[in-house]
């Protein structure tokens, strides 16, 4: 065989085995369920339990709070939060956030979620928790909201109003915050 031939079949080869074997593939993907079993069965049971609320689940922590401050300590903060989530998020009908509920599977909590928990905490936002072995009544949902957003924003009862227990709910005004975006 002379040389050429050897070459043109190596080469061959070789484009061969990289055309099967060493092109990238494209990435599959396929669906995947945003809630299953448990965390199911509680988002619809905090639907029929808040039916005068909007119930959003897998909430992005980034969507509910933002870092205050510039440059550096800004962007850190930011880099914190990003990529966490929130198990349910729960807005009156005004889009006013009124508490973001946890189901609580007993172990041990996490960093990340201590973390999660601090953030929301600082922010002034209120967080639930409900046992996941056992999923607390329709009743027991909407009292444990309502009388904590109740004693959380500022509710009066008035002296009319006093004997017969019903609260007057006054929304409090968001305070002013900084809303230059300086990039440093």
């Amino acid at each position: 065989m002379s040389e050429t031939t050897v070459f043109f079949t190596i080469v061959c080869g070789g484009l061969l085995l990289w055309f099967l074997f060493g092109r990238e593939k494209p990435a599959r993907y396929r669906k995947k369920n945003l809630l299953t079993g448990r965390e199911r069965d509680f988002f619809y049971r905090l639907r029929r339990a808040l039916p005068d609320c909007l119930v959003f689940p897998r909430m992005p922590l980034s969507a509910l709070i933002e870092p205050t401050g510039i440059g550096r300590v800004r962007k850190t903060a930011h880099a914190a939060i990003e990529g966490l989530k929130v198990g349910y998020a729960v807005f009156d009908m005004d889009m006013r956030l009124v508490a973001v509920v946890e189901l609580d599977h007993g172990v041990r909590m996490s960093r990340r979620a201590a973390a999660r928990e601090a953030y929301l905490d600082r922010a002034g936002i209120r967080i639930v928790r409900f046992p996941a072995r056992k999923l607390p009544s329709e009743t027991n949902i909407h009292a444990t909201i309502y009388a904590r957003s109740a004693s959380q924003n500022g509710a009066r009862v008035s002296e009319a109003t006093a004997q017969s227990d019903v609260i007057e709910f006054i929304p409090q005004r968001s305070p002013w915050r900084n809303t230059l975006n300086a990039h440093m």
